[in-house]
């Protein structure tokens, strides 16, 4: 073959081929516009049930340790809140031979309203913690 043929042969093929490109472009851009509201729809819907499907299994994985943790959360809580009632529980133990009369009296009376306003602090932080868990056995169905 000859390179003058050659070439120009090449030329209509490239001439020809982006000629069917430029057709197909066009066809695809005119059904791009025609489909547009509809292809907007189904990206909103489908980008709505991705954010569903994120948030079902973020609760699915994170639930379990967000509720162990504030159960947890309760029961530290009320640990040390016992400690405190039982120290000012030993403070009012020593000072009980005060209780008509003496120079320690109003530290007795003190020493005993708060150890009570802890230890309702501690009971009601492990009953909050009770709760907290039998609804979270009902809700599972257990």
């Amino acid at each position: 073959m000859e390179p003058d043929r050659v070439g120009r042969k090449l030329g209509v093929g490239v001439r020809v081929a982006s000629g069917m490109l430029r057709d197909r472009a066009a066809q695809t851009s005119q059904t791009i516009r025609q489909d547009a509201p509809t292809y907007a729809a189904r990206t909103k819907s489908a980008t709505a049930g991705a954010k569903r499907g994120a948030k079902r299994f973020g609760e699915s994985v994170w639930g379990p340790f967000v509720h162990a943790g504030n159960v947890l959360w309760l029961e530290i809580t009320g640990l040390f809140f016992a400690l405190f009632s039982l120290f000012f529980i030993q403070g009012v133990y020593r000072l009980r031979a005060d209780w008509r009369t003496g120079p320690n009296h109003q530290r007795l009376l003190v020493y005993a309203a708060v150890a009570i306003v802890f230890l309702y602090f501690a009971v009601s932080s492990f009953y909050r913690a009770h709760k907290k868990q039998q609804r979270r056995r009902a809700a599972s169905g257990q």
